[in-house]
């Protein structure tokens, strides 16, 4: 038996790939899901954006383009991201129970939304990952991706580690894909995670 394969979990786990735009979350989620085999599932915030079309789809027509920014008025006015990243959740905790292994792509910049992930996921077994290279590598990194609006990185990357609290932090600009998922499963194996317990208790205090 390899290395790789020893350290994988022996039960379900749920792995929180927090980071903002073009921190490497991506790279090391398919990392993951390379060790961890079939019974592991990749999501994330933008995957539930993807599939629900929250704002409707991209049309060059005028009535369209009119209704799809009154669309996306009406998701920022009525707390629209709070509830997809609640459904996210939700469905996170389903596939955890289900069985599977879950590799979940977020950016928690609402403190609602990281506490509504800690009261779901903290009695579970959750790592909790900080991605976080140097913000000038992110913008680099942005720039070269060509699918994302630049500034993102920049305008999210404090906001979504001011709780400063992980089971454990990765500069991806430092380690490749596959070193940072080996470092993820080594942080699983060691001892039960306890960020996100620690953020539930902060909560409460």
């Amino acid at each position: 038996m390899n290395t790789a394969s020893m350290m994988l979990p022996t039960s379900p786990v749920i792995i929180l790939l927090n980071g903002a735009s073009s921190s490497g979350k991506t790279l090391t989620a398919q990392a993951l899901q390379q060790r961890l085999g079939v019974q592991c599932v990749v999501t994330g915030f933008d995957d539930i954006m993807e599939r629900d079309k929250p704002f409707g789809r991209e049309d060059g027509r005028i009535m369209q383009r009119s209704r799809r920014a009154f669309q996306i008025i009406r998701f920022q006015l009525t707390d629209g991201r709070l509830a997809l990243f609640k459904q996210l959740h939700r469905e996170v905790v389903e596939l955890h129970e289900a069985g599977y292994n879950v590799v979940v792509e977020t950016a928690l910049m609402d403190t609602r939304a990281l506490y509504d992930a800690a009261e779901r996921f903290s009695a579970l077994n959750t790592l909790f990952v900080g991605m976080k290279p140097p913000l000038e590598i992110s913008e680099q990194w942005e720039a070269q991706r060509q699918n994302r609006p630049i500034g993102q990185a920049r305008k999210h990357y404090h906001l979504i580690h001011a709780h400063a609290l992980y089971d454990l932090t990765l500069d991806p600009s430092q380690h490749s894909p596959d070193e940072c998922a080996t470092l993820i499963l080594t942080a699983l194996n060691r001892s039960r995670p306890t960020a996100l317990q620690k953020i539930c208790d902060s909560m409460r205090q």
